[in-house]
C-alpha cells in the first residue's frame, strides 16, 4: 500500500499568517485525499465529492483573502478576485474534461500545479502586505 503524499506540505509553502497558512494546508490535504483514492482504483468515485468539497472550501478560503485585502487596503485586489474567478472556472472545465474522458488523474494533476503555483506564486505577493499591515512579524 503506497502512503505517499502527493502533495507534502513544507515551511516554503507557508505566508506567515495564520488562518491563510491553516486553509492552505486544509486544500492540500483534500488533494492529497484525492490522490490517495486514486492510487486505490477509486479516483472516478472520489473526483466529484472531493471538487464538491473543494469548491466549498476554496470558497470559504477565497472570501477569507479577499477580505484581509480589503481591510489592509491592498492594491491588487481587484488582479487577485480575478485569479480566484479563474481557479472556480478552469476547475470546472477540468471536472468535465476528467468525468468525460473518466480520468481523474486529469484533476489531480491541474489541482497540483494551480495550487502550488497559486500559494508559492501569486499569495507570495500579498503576504508581505498583510503581514506588515496586520503587523505579523
Amino acid at each position: 500500500m503506497n502512503n505517499t503524499l502527493y502533495i507534502v506540505w513544507n515551511q516554503n509553502n507557508e505566508l506567515g499568517i495564520s488562518i491563510i497558512d491553516e486553509q492552505h494546508r486544509g486544500i492540500v490535504a483534500t488533494i492529497n485525499a484525492f490522490y490517495y483514492f486514486i492510487n486505490r482504483g477509486n479516483g472516478l468515485n472520489a473526483l466529484r465529492p472531493t471538487l464538491n468539497m473543494l469548491s466549498q472550501y476554496t470558497s470559504i478560503h477565497f472570501r477569507t483573502e479577499e477580505t484581509l485585502m480589503k481591510e489592509t487596503g491592498y492594491k491588487g485586489i481587484e488582479e487577485h478576485i480575478l485569479l480566484h474567478e479563474k481557479l472556480k472556472q478552469n476547475t470546472i472545465e477540468i471536472a468535465r474534461e476528467a468525468t468525460t474522458y473518466k480520468e481523474p488523474e486529469i484533476a489531480l494533476k491541474f489541482l497540483k500545479s494551480w495550487w502550488l503555483g497559486h500559494i508559492n506564486g501569486k499569495d507570495k505577493l500579498y503576504a508581505p502586505h498583510l503581514k506588515k499591515t496586520l503587523g505579523i512579524q
